[in-house]
């Protein structure tokens, strides 16, 4: 989201309050030395959600961050959030670096565009550490038996796969041709569900790493109405 002067953030709180939620810490852990997971609660009852949506955090009077919610509960009233403390230095890693047991914020309730096919055989989420949200949200949201979930993800610490039970493919950061190349594999593997539209690829994470990607499967013959993207981030370029 874009850096706006505090008078309009205002403004948009009281004119959209029906958007946003006043919500409470729960509970804080520690995934991996990297990542926070942060319990909210909230009342959720009239709130909609699907796979990838996005909640919105002001991080001071100028800012807002996009995060994305798994383990979204309506009837217990609580949701999670992965936050990836890159730099406790930075506005958005230094806000969430303080938050305890007990705080309130008003949160801008998930929000996006429709991501998620729930009637699609194979389901690939790929990304980074800002993805495995979106992966969770999406492997907790395949119901029906047969459907399949796998992930590929860009992560210096391989351990947060098992910690979040996220079992899946692993490329070391910055690693372009690792992906290709595991995609190569994969494609090749299940060559037959590719051609018939069985596979839905989610990338979502760094803007330009999806763009490679995106045409990479093109290249391949897989079908746009199979590649689902949403960009998280991209180097140098804030308030994505």
């Amino acid at each position: 989201m874009p850096s706006l002067p505090k008078w309009i953030n205002d403004t948009v709180e009281n004119i959209l309050s029906s958007k946003f939620k006043e919500c409470t810490v729960t509970d804080i852990e520690s995934v991996t030395v990297d990542l926070r997971r942060i319990r909210f609660s909230a009342d959720l009852q009239e709130v909609e959600f699907e796979p990838a949506y996005a909640i919105g955090i002001r991080i001071n009077d100028r800012d807002y961050r996009n995060y994305s919610p798994f383990n979204f509960n309506r009837s217990m009233g609580t949701f999670d959030i992965l936050f990836h403390m890159h730099d406790i230095a930075a506005a958005g890693g230094n806000f969430i670096n303080r938050l305890t047991i007990g705080d309130s914020l008003k949160i801008l309730m998930p929000r996006g565009k429709r991501f998620f096919e729930p009637n699609a055989p194979i389901h690939f989420s790929i990304g980074d550490e800002t993805s495995l949200g979106s992966s969770l949200s999406i492997k907790e949201a395949i119901q029906e038996p047969g459907q399949q979930f796998i992930c590929l993800h860009e992560l210096n610490d391989s351990s947060a796969l098992e910690a979040l039970n996220l079992y899946g493919y692993h490329i070391p950061k910055n690693s372009s041709m690792d992906i290709i190349e595991t995609l190569t594999d994969f494609l090749m593997e299940e060559k037959q569900a590719v051609d018939h539209n069985e596979v839905i690829f989610y990338l979502t994470g760094n803007g330009d790493t999806m763009s490679l990607i995106r045409r990479f499967l093109k290249a391949k013959g897989v079908s746009s109405q199979c590649i689902r993207s949403q960009a998280y981030w991209i180097e140098g370029k804030k308030g994505l």
